[in-house]
């Protein structure tokens, strides 16, 4: 009998129960990188910038194992520092997390000129508001103009992690393997294996219209490879990464929720309707691949699919679909 579709919040009309579909598919768009800022070599300047800087006394307030608060934005806890650089106002630490995907902190100066290095060390951050020079002011010493960050004030070291795991829910300890992304402390929002690959989306547990975060994680599953693709790459709020809604259909409905990478977008998406070629009702889930508006690729859900994409998620996490319209594939 086919896989089943688990659904943690009530689409309208849809069943408990999926066929198994498989279409492997060997598509994927390389994650955005983003350059560094500019460096000053010289010490005396990186000294002359770390003078702006003072601390606001707001430190991190522990959210969950894997993000922090710092005022209003979330931070990552911690991470595998791959760089460090000096730059014109802070150091700048590029990391990578317990799933593969790359950010960068600012840092004080300390940090890049900590002994023996961080780099390739797993490290524990902890935060601070502080002000620092403007992007505006290039680099100019005379400039009073500021700007406030959450900038890592501390980077412990703390023992190597292994293979990102995924949350011991039925969304992620299902019989035959991983089966999600997404972390304990985490909301699977959707998941399905498609071919050799895994699909997730995941969101933070407080996920709202301006608060939290969602993001899209592709890859191959039980493997200690880096994912292929983290869309966004920052932790950012539903509303601000992603559109999405649900929809009727003669016999069923659906939903979808779209996250857009430069020309590209990943929809994923799960529905039920009479799309049998007499009629019948058909269940369909998986995800599908865009560029320029126009899909190129769909990738069918095989086995369980976990999906909390249904009004009662869109409406905590305040995602709408604004402009945005989605067909169903065939």
């Amino acid at each position: 009998m086919g896989g089943s579709l688990v659904l943690c919040c009530p689409v309208p009309c849809h069943v408990a129960r999926l066929r198994r579909l498989s279409q492997p598919s060997n598509r994927k768009q390389a994650a955005m990188s983003f350059p560094l800022p500019s460096l000053l070599p010289l010490r005396a300047a990186r000294a002359a910038c770390s003078a702006v800087l003072f601390a606001i006394a707001l430190p991190a307030i522990a959210q969950n194992t894997d993000t922090v608060k710092v005022g209003n934005q979330t931070k990552r806890a911690g991470g595998t520092v791959t760089d460090l650089q000096a730059g014109d106002v802070a150091c700048y630490l590029t990391l990578k997390d317990e799933r593969g995907a790359t950010f960068e902190e600012m840092a004080d100066f300390s940090i890049c000129e900590q002994k023996p290095s961080l780099k390739g060390k797993r490290v524990a951050l902890s935060y601070q508001l502080q002000k620092v020079m403007a992007d505006e002011c290039q680099g100019n010493m005379d400039c009073k103009k500021t700007r406030t960050v959450a900038l890592v004030t501390g980077a412990k070291v703390i023992a190597a992690a292994g293979p990102a795991t995924a949350a011991p829910t039925a969304a992620s300890k299902a019989a035959g393997g991983q089966t999600s992304f997404c972390t304990p402390t985490e909301t699977v929002v959707f998941a399905c294996r498609s071919g050799a690959k895994l699909v997730s989306v995941c969101a933070s547990k407080d996920a709202a219209r301006n608060l939290g975060y969602a993001q899209y994680r592709f890859g191959k599953p039980d493997s200690p490879e880096p994912l292929e693709l983290t869309v966004p790459d920052a932790l950012r709020p539903p509303a601000q990464v992603a559109t999405g809604q649900t929809e009727a259909f003669s016999g069923g409905g659906g939903a979808w929720l779209r996250f857009r990478n430069g020309p590209y977008a990943y929809v994923a998406y799960t529905g039920v309707g009479k799309w049998g070629p007499r009629g019948e009702t058909r269940e369909k889930a998986g995800l599908v691949v865009e560029r320029g508006g126009k899909q190129v690729a769909n990738l069918k859900c095989g086995g369980t699919v976990f999906s909390e994409l249904g009004p009662v998620w869109f409406e905590k996490a305040g995602v709408t679909a604004g402009k945005d319209e989605f067909d169903f594939p065939d």
